[in-house]
């Protein structure tokens, strides 16, 4: 169908063509699903009902052919002009399955454009009504349009190009890995790929945030920019546990409790000025006032980090209308995932557990069905880690208070598995090893000899 003025961009025989192929050569419904998805991207409403019925009948195993499709088609199907008769004509003149990957890509091309001119009306509107919604929409619109350029290549795929920049990445295997700075963790991931997510999960008290900003530190200091986004606290407590985990002798909870002697006030302004030379704003971007997605990713648009922190997944105010909470998160991991890819960055999220492991044993570990909406977030990450403190459950019975064991259930690139952190609370920090925190403590109890009334008395 030829397009007007007035008409978005589709093309029904285009359509029609691809319905027609597939249903002629089922065998090729994978390499299209990749473009088609669940339908929603075709014009007609005929098409997206008939994708539909044709995608549960693959996925419930049945035989795919004209006869089969026209006699499932149910009586909501042919008041949308979805006949026997129809599916028989589009099955009559069917394409060479050589050019279904290229008709869905162009369907796909299509709907883009609709998306765009939907998305301008809405941004126009937006501004003429003063109207805040209108820069979340400004970044839809951005995303849309970021698809639509990369079917459109000026150059095409060049294999001189790829092969020599994948020989390169082989090479200097550090250009797409960023360690943590846990020789375990890095031992069983290799490290974090630019391009990817990583999920941090574990329960209430477990040391979720405490890890994040044990890694953030590690980053910075590795000289990794990084933006943090803290969806439940505010900066200012996540600073405090920062100052007790750089300085080593401030304790986070008389820091919480604003409880200090002199000593422990000229070690405050000691590490003040150190925080604001190592976290400096060419390194570091944390913000506890955005709850979008939208205006977090213009963010990160504008400040290009290496690695983005989130602090945690399920506060996300989606951007798009989804009602169903299992689809929203999905949408916004898959949002997360578009955004890695762009701008080359790590990702990490933390994301809350579901209550079905307070069902099991005391003592179960996590496992990936364990995350909240489990199935939306465990399939686009790179890695599932989560943190287990055992003393939280078990108390001294077991590996005691300075231990926590991070838990790899999904490593892509690697093994999963286990490794023992040292873990002091009151400092915020997690060590390297059980040895590098045994260490720490033999050498604080050694100064503490030393010095009669030790360096900072609480």
């Amino acid at each position: 169908m030829l397009n007007d003025a007035n008409v978005p961009p589709h093309d029904e025989m285009l359509e029609n063509a691809l319905l027609g192929g597939v249903i002629s050569y089922p065998k090729e419904f994978s390499r299209i699903e990749g473009y088609v998805s669940d339908g929603s991207i075709f014009y007609l409403n005929k098409s997206k009902a008939l994708w539909k019925l044709i995608k549960r009948m693959i996925m419930d195993g049945e035989e795919i052919s004209m006869p089969t499709v026209s006699a499932s088609l149910s009586a909501s199907d042919k008041q949308l002009g979805l006949t026997p008769y129809y599916v028989s004509g589009i099955t009559t003149d069917i394409p060479m399955v050589s050019s279904l990957e290229s008709y869905a890509s162009k369907i796909y091309e299509q709907h883009l454009l609709r998306e765009i001119i939907n998305s301008t009306t809405t941004i126009q509107q937006s501004a003429y009504d003063n109207k805040v919604s209108a820069y979340e929409d400004i970044v839809h619109a951005h995303t849309h349009l970021g698809e639509l350029i990369s079917f459109k290549p000026s150059q095409g795929f060049n294999i001189e190009s790829e092969i020599s920049e994948t020989i390169s990445d082989i090479k200097d295997k550090d250009s797409k890995l960023i360690k943590t700075g846990f020789d375990g963790i890095d031992g069983l991931a290799g490290g974090l790929t630019r391009g990817e997510i990583t999920i941090i999960g574990g329960r209430p008290g477990h040391g979720k945030t405490t890890f994040l900003v044990n890694l953030l530190a590690n980053l910075i200091g590795a000289g990794h920019k990084c933006v943090l986004f803290n969806r439940e606290l505010p900066n200012s407590e996540l600073l405090k546990k920062l100052i007790a985990l750089e300085s080593g002798k401030l304790s986070y909870a008389m820091i919480r409790k604003g409880i200090y002697s002199e000593p422990g006030i000229l070690e405050l302004e000691r590490i003040k000025k150190y925080i604001v030379k190592k976290y400096n704003k060419n390194m570091l971007r944390m913000f506890d006032n955005i709850r979008d997605f939208g205006k977090s990713s213009a963010e990160v648009k504008r400040f290009k980090p290496d690695v983005i922190l989130d602090d945690y997944i399920q506060l996300i105010n989606p951007t798009k209308q989804i009602e169903q909470r299992r689809l929203q998160l999905e949408s916004l991991v898959n949002d997360y995932k578009w955004l890695a890819k762009e701008h080359k960055a790590v990702v990490v999220l933390a994301s809350q557990l579901n209550r079905g492991l307070e069902m099991r044993s005391a003592s179960s570990k996590p496992q990936l069905s364990d995350l909240a909406e489990s199935g939306a977030i465990e399939q686009v990450a790179e890695n599932v880690f989560f943190t287990y403190y055992d003393y939280k459950i078990n108390g001294n019975a077991n590996k005691g208070k300075n231990i926590i064991t991070i838990v790899a259930r999904k490593v892509r690139y690697g093994e999963t598995g286990e490794t023992d952190l040292g873990f002091d609370g009151d400092k915020a920090r997690f060590y390297n090893s059980v040895e590098a925190l045994q260490e720490d403590m033999a050498n604080a109890m050694k100064v503490e000899r030393n010095e009669k009334e030790g360096l900072i008395p609480f």
